[in-house]
């Protein structure tokens, strides 16, 4: 019994992640670029994304993540991934306005983000 909580628990700080990570990356990119801040640092929303992404499976096990939603943080992780085969260049602000994956990484992470409820585990009955 105790493993399950600690499972649930795990399950749970992984779903708050990815929202979070995909509520970063859903941004219009001059609020992206606030977010940022001084130390601009565009990877950072790609790092936030993979250390949520990463473990997922928790969520997914805690059947939380839809084959949908499965295929948007797919997508995203490709996406991601390909922007760093690119080099520097889609790593700057300039970068972030105007690159077209960083666009296509915006509505990925807002098509995700309206199948992800905040909390899918208080639908769940406690019987």
């Amino acid at each position: 019994m105790r493993h399950a909580d600690e499972q649930e628990a795990l399950a749970r700080g992984n779903w708050r992640l990815l929202r979070e990570a995909l509520t970063r990356l859903a941004l219009p990119a001059s609020d992206q670029i606030e977010w940022l801040g001084s130390v601009l640092c565009p990877d950072e929303l790609a790092l936030d994304f993979d250390e949520a992404y990463q473990p997922s499976w928790q969520s997914q096990e805690a059947g939380w993540i839809s084959d949908e939603v499965a295929g948007y943080l797919d997508q995203i992780n490709r996406l991601t991934n390909d922007l760093t085969e690119e080099g520097s260049e889609p790593w700057s602000t300039e970068g972030l306005q105007c690159h077209p994956t960083w666009e296509h990484l915006r509505i990925l992470a807002q098509a995700a983000l309206a199948l992800m409820p905040p909390a899918p585990w208080a639908s769940c009955s406690d019987d």
